[in-house]
């Protein structure tokens, strides 16, 4: 079989620049990445990101140097700024994952990367355990905490829950572990899939009550009649959440409710704004450094 090797990038930045590159990495479908606090100085981070070699050659690395300059306003020096080195595969587990560790979420959360044995003091959570394989992080990016804290909340007891662009698939575990009855996630990468059915059954032991849907959402909902859903997850970036939104109030039940995540703070008004032009009354807004959170409610057939 063949191996997949990995080019391993690191830069530094100021702490106060990693949401933003979060929110760039994920509008570049880049998910292999983490940020590391530097011991010396707690106003950096060390930024590292895997890319498989095979998709990154020397015009694509040097495009993305270019991004990355932009968005942090630099005039980075050649080989000064970034450093590259390659990891292989057989590296690729190690190198992974002595970047994550437990993370608890909100009061009743914790996700647990899953060669990590759960520590007794937490055996009460709602424990959601997560394989980030080569293409998820763990959960912990503020839009997905967001979400995550506005679930504990709801009574998704006995409920039908529609997970839009699933990832990991941790938002439908969570439900899941809420009492959902059934789960149904949709995404456009197969990988995606493949992660969320591997975390269910990693978690539950079965993939009873799940229903994954490969493709664009517009599509999905079209194709498979999908409607009649008590809560709508979906963290995802606020430029699709926009084209989303009239098929999302067509597959809600009335009453039925949605919570979107993945948004900037300075993107939630325009959401908002179709949100309500939409028949979707808005419930409420929780942020979380840069990002915020809105769960909103179908009112009803639209005149």
């Amino acid at each position: 079989m063949e191996t997949k090797d990995w080019y391993k990038l690191t830069f530094l930045i100021e702490s106060d620049c990693e949401d933003i590159i979060i929110w760039k990495l994920n509008e570049l479908g880049i998910f292999s990445f983490s940020f590391e606090y530097l011991i010396k100085n707690n106003n950096k981070k060390e930024v590292n990101i895997w890319l498989p070699i095979i998709d990154w050659g020397k015009s694509s690395r040097s495009d993305f140097e270019k991004i990355i300059c932009k968005l942090l306003n630099i005039n980075a020096p050649e080989n000064q700024f970034f450093d590259w080195s390659i990891i292989k595969e057989e590296n690729w587990l190690t190198s992974w994952k002595k970047y994550w560790a437990p993370e608890l979420v909100g009061n009743h959360f914790l996700i647990l990367p899953c060669w990590i044995n759960l520590n007794e003091k937490y055996k009460y959570k709602k424990v959601i355990k997560i394989d980030p394989g080569a293409a998820f992080g763990t959960g912990s990016h503020p839009s997905t905490y967001l979400c995550l804290e506005k679930m504990e909340y709801i009574l998704f007891s006995e409920k039908k829950i529609l997970d839009i662009g699933s990832g990991s698939g941790i938002l439908s575990v969570a439900a899941r572990l809420l009492g959902a009855k059934e789960v149904c996630a949709v995404d456009n990468d197969y990988l995606a899939i493949n992660s969320t059915k591997s975390n269910f059954q990693l978690n539950f032991g079965n993939l009873d009550n799940l229903n994954t849907y490969l493709g664009s959402f517009n599509d999905v909902i079209l194709n498979n009649q999908l409607k009649q859903f008590d809560f709508v997850l979906c963290n995802i970036l606020a430029e699709v959440i926009k084209e989303m939104i009239p098929n999302i109030y067509k597959c809600l039940r009335n009453k039925g409710e949605v919570i979107f995540s993945g948004i900037l703070n300075s993107q939630k008004d325009e959401i908002i704004k179709i949100l309500i032009q939409n028949d979707l009354k808005i419930l409420d807004i929780s942020t979380r450094k840069d990002w915020a959170c809105i769960s909103a409610q179908k009112t009803g057939d639209p005149t």
